[in-house]
């Protein structure tokens, strides 16, 4: 029974040392490894993006509202009398779903705004960038990303229904 057990004890100490010379291999990476690979891909997964400008004269009386699901709405307030939207459409997986995002203008009662996706990147988005006279009449605007004012009076920015899930 000695021998037994000297003879598991040696075999078991030839199986350390036999460990202890292969533990060199680097068979797993190492965690940083692991994590600075997860970084670099992140740093590459820039988005493809688009950008749309149109025009439009506002009539005096006429409200603007912006209905944008996925993006941000910055206006910016200058003495031009009409609308200059700037649409910068983004998408992260594929460049052809820039064509499953839209930017729809409808000009009954005013100019409304709307984005509309059918994208599979649920990431897609597009981010407004709307240059209106001062005096310009606002309706509803809604984004669930940001939406700032520039440049515009305070009595305007005081009676814009914002609806936003900042």
């Amino acid at each position: 029974m000695k021998a037994l057990t000297l003879l598991i004890i040696l075999l078991v100490c030839l199986n350390l040392t036999a460990l202890s010379n292969t533990s060199s291999i680097n068979r797993v990476p190492k965690i940083t490894n692991q994590f600075s690979n997860k970084l670099s891909f992140i740093e590459r997964n820039k988005p493809y993006t688009k950008n749309i400008c149109t025009n439009y004269a506002i009539k005096p009386g006429e409200k603007l509202s912006v209905y944008n699901v996925n993006g941000s709405i910055k206006f910016i307030g200058w003495n031009k009398n009409y609308i200059k939207i700037t649409a910068i459409k983004r998408t992260y997986h594929n460049c052809n779903y820039l064509n499953d995002i839209h930017m729809t203008l409808n000009t009954f009662n005013g100019l409304n705004i709307r984005t509309v996706s059918t994208s599979k990147d649920c990431r897609a988005r597009i981010d407004y960038v709307i240059n209106v006279p001062k005096d310009t009449l606002f309706g509803e605007v809604y984004s669930k990303e940001k939406i700032k004012f520039k440049n515009l009076p305070n009595d305007i920015m005081n009676n814009i229904l914002v609806l936003s899930n900042r």
